[in-house]
């Protein structure tokens, strides 16, 4: 089945700037998408999508929001708009070149991590100090370089998976003996689950 870039519309939404009254008070001038970007949660110059209520600022969404294009449509409802695939062993997959239909998968997973309510403190590189601290640490890594990396279209597949695994595991060495490092346990988890969804990866007896 061929990549669907752009599913059905359901409502014609244009972007839309959010007015304030004299109060200070927000106006949504076009019922029915957020109020706030689904990435920041703030408010603001947001685009919506057309297909379903999320709004993002232009450069939130993964990759930036064509503004020119109408309709537009999330990567979260692009990927919602693929069908019944056929499972491949993790190895199988991450072997794969980062083609269009891939690409969009990992903005997918990443948008989704930063979508997470937690996942803020993930974003620069922290501690910032974290590459003085040697071993383990013999690389940082941090979301908005995979968002920046993604965006400039260098990643494979492989690659892209194992930068993210990275945040996790610095986070959770340096955090190992903290209740902060939950939050990465969580994300984590959900990325995994993410991953393994969205490229459907087979179980050991399946072939």
């Amino acid at each position: 089945k061929e990549l669907l870039h752009n599913p059905p519309r359901k409502y014609f939404r244009r972007r839309k700037k959010i007015p304030r009254t004299h109060d200070n008070i927000l106006v949504d001038p076009q019922l029915g998408n957020s109020n706030i970007c689904e990435m920041c949660r703030r408010g603001g110059k947001l685009f919506c999508c057309d297909t379903c209520s999320r709004s993002f600022h232009e450069y939130c969404h993964i990759p930036p929001v064509e503004i020119e294009r109408s309709p537009w449509s999330c990567t979260i409802c692009r990927m919602e708009s693929f069908g019944r695939q056929p499972c491949h062993r993790e190895s199988e997959a991450l072997e794969r070149q980062m083609q269009p239909e891939e690409q969009l998968k990992c903005e997918f997973l990443l948008l989704k991590i930063y979508c997470h309510s937690e996942s803020s403190f993930f974003f620069a590189e922290t501690p910032h100090n974290i590459r003085d601290y040697g071993e383990p640490f013999k690389e940082a890594m941090w979301l908005d370089l995979i968002k920046e990396r993604l965006n400039e279209n260098v990643y494979t597949v492989a690659w892209f998976v194992r930068d993210v695994r990275l945040i996790f595991s610095n986070h959770k060495t340096f955090y190992k003996a903290s209740n902060f490092g939950q939050i990465g346990l969580d994300l984590e988890a959900e990325f995994e689950k993410n991953l393994k969804e969205v490229f459907i990866f087979c179980k050991a007896n399946e072939n």
